[in-house]
């Protein structure tokens, strides 16, 4: 079963994508089963989710000099693993450090990273326009990627 792991704070707009992401997956009627995660901005709950053997994908939004509501699909690999830890900070660790971590501890869960370019992460905003138009490419995405297990 794939775990579906929605990062971000709800709180600063765009960065919540990844939590709303995951509010809306539980809201649809779906014939793929999915292991569900919340985990905020919470780096520690990523290394958990990392030592193990099912597949991932991670949500979060990501600033990749795109057009605000581009939607990247990244397969985790060495060379996207450096270019994710100048995108992807989980506050104070960066997701290529946490990943490293998880690998010096044993095994890791092949991983897969839905990113998306935010507009504005500021305190007290909700999703932007561009990246609420997102959602449903976003939803899409994150079933085909079950559908790969099925």
């Amino acid at each position: 079963m794939l775990k579906v792991i929605g990062l971000g704070n709800e709180l600063r707009g765009d960065d919540g994508i990844g939590p709303h992401i995951i509010k809306k997956l539980n809201d649809i009627d779906r014939t793929v089963p999915l292991q569900l995660v919340n985990a905020g901005s919470d780096a520690f709950i990523i290394l958990d989710y990392l030592r193990s053997k099912e597949r991932m994908l991670l949500i979060d939004c990501a600033n990749v000099n795109k057009k605000p509501g581009t939607v990247s699909l990244i397969d985790l690999n060495e060379t996207t693993l450096a270019q994710l830890d100048q995108l992807i900070s989980l506050h104070g660790f960066g997701f290529a450090e946490m990943y490293r971590m998880a690998q010096s501890l044993g095994q890791v869960a092949p991983c897969k990273v839905i990113a998306v370019q935010p507009k504005t992460i500021e305190f007290g905003q909700e999703l932007s326009p561009e990246v609420q138009q997102a959602v449903p490419h976003i939803i899409k995405l994150v079933i085909e990627e079950a559908n790969k297990d099925a």
